[in-house]
């Protein structure tokens, strides 16, 4: 009797172990999520919406509430322009820069010729891309499987800038042929950090080595046509879409 009394003590506590644990991973995850993600629902009761992207070669249905961008593709023709200022207001013009500008609670959307729409997430913020990648939640970890699972190509590289790291991701984009998805995250340079992307010495392999980023979360994307040039912003650039006319 005792043991019986005993073993269904056992079970009672791993229970409620389980549940405590499973509770802290459920509201640590929440944590991480901002007032511009949307709301967790159960299956049944989410809404969906269609989100039309001028441009794109299709759709896109979207959760009700998700904060999904971009809404427009980079163009320069006057239609286009009006729809960007009717959903973003108006642009920031950068001195002596063809860029444009709208600065967004959540994002800072930058247009820069030639056919290229680069997105930078404000910190606190998640932003759903139109592939379906949360921008502040997904790590380049999380979109390299997602894009080995759809045996969709991927190509990455690491570019070294002034006193940084970039970090970038080049994956095919959901807004159609016409368009590739690139995603990025720079830091800053340190011995550490240069430690752990320069190969050791008496390696064959010269190339720089990405694991420091691949955990790290994605906070920048850019919507680029396929048949632009496809290069990295420099930290100029970078610099110049925070300041004001």
């Amino acid at each position: 009797m005792l043991r019986a009394v005993l073993i269904a003590f056992g079970l009672l506590a791993a229970a409620l172990g389980a549940y405590l644990y499973w509770l802290h991973r459920t509201q640590a995850y929440l944590h991480l999520r901002s007032l511009t993600a949307p709301p967790v629902h159960h299956a049944s009761e989410a809404r969906t919406r269609v989100l039309h992207v001028p441009g794109c070669q299709r759709d896109f249905i979207v959760k009700v509430g998700e904060l999904v961008e971009p809404q427009i593709t980079p163009s320069s023709s006057p239609n286009d322009l009006a729809l960007a200022e009717k959903l973003y207001g108006a642009a920031h013009r950068i001195r002596h820069s063809p860029a444009m500008v709208w600065e967004q609670n959540a994002f800072t959307l930058t247009e820069w010729p030639p056919e290229t729409l680069q997105l930078a997430l404000n910190t606190g913020h998640v932003v759903q891309t139109l592939d379906g990648i949360e921008l502040g939640v997904d790590s380049f970890n999380a979109i390299r499987a997602r894009m080995r699972d759809h045996n969709l190509p991927f190509k990455d590289e690491l570019v070294h800038g002034n006193q940084s790291w970039t970090y970038r991701l080049t994956i095919p984009s959901s807004c159609g042929p016409a368009w590739r998805s690139i995603y990025e995250r720079t830091l800053t340079e340190t011995p550490e950090l240069d430690a752990q992307i320069y190969p050791p010495a008496g390696s064959t392999d010269h190339s720089p080595r990405p694991a420091a980023f691949l955990n790290r979360l994605a906070l920048e994307y850019t919507l680029q046509s396929a048949s632009a040039p496809a290069a990295v912003l420099t930290e100029e650039a970078r610099k110049a879409t925070r300041m004001k006319k």
